[in-house]
């Protein structure tokens, strides 16, 4: 079919548009932990791309329209499942050059259709953004209310560090263009890296977008990277249509062969597990002991027992912290950076997905940069219950020496 100016906008007229999701994966896990919603026009029973759709509203004034549109169709769309993953939708950051930001219209739409702000990504790509401050009033506006906060098609077209900086994203997704084929690309290895180095030093967690085959995914776990989409794993397909057993046996394949790539590897380093093990246990079963009236206070006389650690602070069933994050006397904290607070939400992060999800307990990460202090930590983590029978995590950042 051709596609015309007239069969878009008949499309937009009539709001004639669905929406299919893509998985995006953790191979740790094996689970799915988020769903970008991607939207389609239908015209005659054929597809409309987003491409010609947002290519015809950007020269016809009708951005903010469609955006508004694509994205309340994703959230009704979403709220109609079941399911526990986070909803990553699409904004258009462009409009932010004409309108004011931080106007509420997505926690508008988010409550109309009953989800929770902290389960919902709002996916940015702000080299279209010529207004910065207008840019960082949104970031600042949906944060507060609990939206995460991602950073697409990072890698290309623009200063990736600038980028970075600029939105201090929760979730960096690194462009296909930089996965495809990095096993034999030395170039893009090192962008690569150098993305995820950057995500680390700012507590961003990071997505390799578009991956097709195994050795990409065994290539891009090897550098750091947390989670995955691409077709390797999954389509974009209607919600009820996507965990197929060819999904499946991709991601148990892609862990074995990880597993048998890791055993290989040189660079891989042992750690202390049973020291790890012994710092965690120890606090968990004095917390498992204590009534639960003040656990902030039981976690500032652990951590005056332990000069090894930076911070510790405790995560309920949903990922939200229930302390504060209770830092050593002696830890120094750079400009900058500042400890997560009771609220904040951890329910993306591999300490409490690992652990919440009875994948690995205790959980240990590699070293990587402290959004809390600035510095270098790792962070270890592990369940217990209190005398109520409440789910807890339990997680303690150690300094790297």
């Amino acid at each position: 079919m051709n596609i015309t100016n007239d069969i878009v906008a008949s499309v937009i007229e009539n709001e004639d548009i669905y929406v299919d999701f893509q998985p995006i994966f953790s191979l740790n896990t094996k689970k799915v932990i988020g769903m970008e919603a991607l939207s389609r026009g239908v015209y005659d029973g054929e597809i409309v791309s987003p491409y010609f759709m947002f290519t015809y509203a950007r020269e016809n004034g009708a951005v903010l329209k469609l955006d508004r549109l694509c994205r309340e169709k994703a959230m009704k769309a979403f709220s109609s499942q079941s399911s526990e993953a986070m909803l990553f939708i699409n904004f258009e950051t462009s409009v932010l050059n004409e309108v004011i930001s931080g106007t509420g219209e997505i926690l508008r739409t988010a409550e109309e259709n009953r989800l929770s702000s902290r389960n919902i990504v709002i996916e940015l790509n702000e080299s279209m953004v010529k207004d910065n401050f207008n840019l960082m009033k949104f970031v600042d506006f949906y944060r507060s209310r609990g939206f995460l906060i991602a950073l697409d098609n990072v890698g290309t077209g623009f200063d990736t560090l600038n980028r970075i900086r600029l939105v201090n994203p929760d979730i960096i997704k690194i462009d296909k263009m930089i996965v495809a084929g990095i096993e034999s690309n030395n170039y893009n290895q090192e962008v690569f890296k150098s993305i995820i180095n950057t995500a680390r030093q700012c507590g961003a967690m990071t997505v390799a977008e578009g991956v097709e085959t195994v050795d990409e995914v065994i290539t891009c776990m090897l550098m750091g990277v947390d989670y995955f989409q691409g077709f390797y794993f999954s389509r974009p397909d209607k919600f009820n249509t996507l965990f197929s057993n060819d999904t499946r046996i991709r991601l148990e394949a892609a862990a074995q062969k990880l597993n048998i790539s890791i055993k290989k590897n040189p660079t891989v380093v042992t750690m202390q597990v049973e020291t790890y093990k012994r710092i965690i246990y120890d606090l968990v079963n004095r917390l498992s002991c204590s009534d639960g009236t003040d656990y902030d206070h039981e976690l500032e006389e652990y951590m005056a027992e332990h000069d090894e650690l930076e911070a510790a602070f405790l995560i309920d069933k949903n990922g939200v912290q229930i302390t504060q994050t209770v830092m050593h006397p002696d830890q120094e904290i750079l400009n900058g950076f500042s400890p997560a607070v009771p609220g904040d939400n951890h329910g993306i992060k591999n300490y409490f997905y690992a652990v919440s999800e009875q994948i690995e307990d205790p959980f240990i990460s590699g070293w990587y940069i402290s959004a809390a202090t600035g510095m270098s930590c790792k962070t270890i983590s592990s369940k217990f219950y209190s005398k109520t029978g409440d789910f807890i995590v339990a997680c303690v950042d150690l300094k790297k020496c």
